[in-house]
């Protein structure tokens, strides 16, 4: 119960009253005991006064022992004895003798052989001064209040009057006190403890409701509001919860709207991102991040998981690059660029990392490409130079004396550099399509007549083979819109390569169909074939598949590339459909001039 701060105020404000009205009741208690009792001495010195003036025979003489029954007969006579009380008129000699008094069997007796008289006080008062005491004595029921006065004459003590007085009235005046105060706190008491709850309750009900509406907030609603009653502290406390509740609301809001722009943005970015923290537990991953992992279930392990993958990307691995780096990762013939750098705590310190996986198979490509380009491009060039440079070594060393043996190795150098020339001629062309630096001028073409001219210029070279090139009859009807030097150069290129891989005594065929207001032009030869691996690099810059036998034919491996380019540029395609040892078969596919 006391676990509450209603009931504790309640205590607490019960034990202040308690304790103030407890002192506030000990004092008054205290000080109308001390005041009645003053009020009985100075009562108690009046009447011995009055009972020494009222003593005429105590008064005349000087010695008391010299008119001891005159003493005796003014108090028998002269003098009234009230019922609560005793006189006892005591000489000043050795024995303290009574020789008057109210109590009659006292008479001749030493006063300190009395247990009604206080010895202590008898003695006290030789000193000269009047002296009183409130004894306690067990033995009797009532309370007597002592007083011994000593009478002087000249200086000296003639004797003392001794008087017990009852004082019953004055305990039982501080009794009825005491339990007038006793009854007055219990009212008191029990009054605070109405009030301390009513009071405790105006100040704890405000509380409660905030820890109530508090305890809700906590649960996810924030749709409260605190009833402002008063424009105290506990007002201003109600005002300040509502104001917090509006701004949180818009917190939240705003934070929704972050957390939600972040999930969508982490969702549908073309990267992966992985957050783990230092004990390997995964906390976030995009869907991307996800399918490259194989990761299934949020409570896998990420070492777990990437050890399947790759033993370069564990958290111990990552910890000893100090949670900065950069690794290559290689999966399902993707390449992946993971870059990983660490996020912070709420204490500054590093509590995991952030990994992105960049898909780079499409630039590792290239940069692989690239080195290949650069290897194929100089071996090319290292081949004919070091020819070159052989057969003029050999010629500076004596062979120019010998004219047919001259005539022989000046004729491969010319040969040489002519297939350098066309290397660096090809490389140009090629290069100028990429960057689109060639201006096409595309023009209406007839396909029959453009064809008939490359045919022309190869069949001295099918002749010098044995090779039959068999032309279809072509419409004279079919036209496209075409550069007419990169039409050429495409038919040329294929056509040359269909002669040039094709056997002696072998066929070649040329024929033209329409298709979807399309023009396919297909060449076809019974040659060695393509095998089906090769075939979907056969565009590719200096890409061989039989590397010995185009070397000894003199290609230079980048014909079919600038083809390729040459059709793209023309919005065009070339497809390849080949068996090895049954030949090739190449279709140009080319839309249809039309006239708006």
């Amino acid at each position: 119960m006391f676990k509450s701060i209603r009931w504790r105020f309640v205590l607490i404000y019960f034990l202040l009253v308690l304790l103030a009205m407890s002192i506030v009741g000990l004092f008054i208690i205290t000080q109308l005991e001390h005041i009645q009792l003053d009020m009985s001495s100075k009562n108690m010195v009046t009447r011995i006064k009055t009972i020494f003036s009222s003593t005429t025979a105590m008064q005349q003489s000087d010695d008391w022992s010299q008119n001891i029954d005159e003493i005796q007969n003014s108090f028998k006579n002269g003098i009234q004895i009230g019922y609560n009380e005793n006189v006892y008129v005591i000489l000043n000699d050795e024995i303290k003798t009574i020789i008057a008094g109210s109590v009659e069997e006292t008479i001749g007796q030493s006063a300190y052989n009395l247990n009604t008289i206080n010895n202590y006080i008898l003695t006290k008062s030789m000193e000269g001064n009047y002296v009183d005491i409130v004894p306690t004595e067990i033995n009797e029921e009532s309370v007597y209040h002592h007083m011994s006065y000593p009478i002087m004459q000249d200086e000296e003590i003639k004797g003392y009057i001794y008087l017990k007085t009852n004082i019953d009235y004055i305990y039982d005046t501080v009794d009825k006190s005491k339990e007038i105060m006793t009854q007055a706190t219990a009212m008191a008491l029990t009054i605070t403890i109405l009030l301390g709850l009513i009071l405790s309750r105006s100040i704890t009900g405000p509380i409660k409701d905030l820890t109530v509406k508090a305890k809700q907030m906590s649960e996810g609603n924030f749709d409260q509001k605190v009833e402002v009653k008063s424009n105290d502290e506990i007002g201003q406390l109600g005002k300040m919860f509502n104001f917090l509740i509006d701004e949180l609301k818009i917190s939240i809001s705003k934070l929704h709207q972050e957390k939600s722009k972040m999930e969508t943005t982490f969702k549908y970015m073309a990267d992966g991102v992985l957050t783990v923290d230092k004990k390997g537990n995964i906390i976030h991953a995009n869907p991307v991040a996800r399918n490259i992992i194989s990761l299934n279930n949020d409570n896998e392990n990420f070492d777990n998981v990437m050890l399947n993958i790759s033993e370069n990307i564990t958290l111990s691995e990552i910890e000893k690059k100090e949670y900065h780096g950069t690794i290559i990762l290689h999966k399902n013939n993707e390449t992946y660029k993971v870059d990983f750098a660490p996020f912070m705590d709420s204490q500054n310190e590093i509590g995991g990392v952030i990994l992105v996986f960049k898909n780079v198979t499409e630039q590792y490509k290239i940069e692989k490409m690239q080195k290949e380009f650069v290897a194929n491009v100089s071996h090319e060039l290292k081949t004919p130079i070091t020819t070159i440079k052989s057969y003029t070594e050999t010629l500076l060393d004596g062979a120019m004396c010998e004219p047919n043996l001259a005539e022989e190795f000046l004729k491969v150098i010319n040969s040489e550099s002519d297939r350098m020339s066309r290397l660096v001629s090809d490389l140009l062309r090629l290069s100028r399509i990429e960057y689109e630096q060639t201006k096409w001028i595309k023009e209406k073409l007839n396909v029959k007549e453009s064809i008939q001219d490359t045919y022309n210029k190869l069949k001295i070279y099918a002749k010098n083979k044995d090779i039959s090139i068999h032309v279809v009859d072509i419409p004279k009807d079919m036209n496209i819109l075409f550069d007419k030097d990169g039409f050429d150069q495409i038919i040329l290129n294929i056509l040359g390569n269909a002669v040039k891989y094709t056997p002696n005594h072998g066929n070649v065929w040329i024929d033209v169909k329409k298709q979807d207001k399309n023009i396919n032009i297909i060449i076809k030869d019974d040659g060695i074939g393509i095998p089906k691996e090769d075939q979907k690099r056969i565009f590719e810059r200096f890409y061989r598949v039989d590397k010995a036998r185009t070397r000894e034919l003199g290609g230079t491996g980048l014909g079919l590339s600038i083809a390729k380019h040459i059709a793209d540029a023309h919005n065009s395609d070339i497809k390849v459909n080949s068996e090895v040892q049954k030949g090739t078969e190449i279709c140009i596919i080319i839309p249809e001039y039309e006239i708006d």
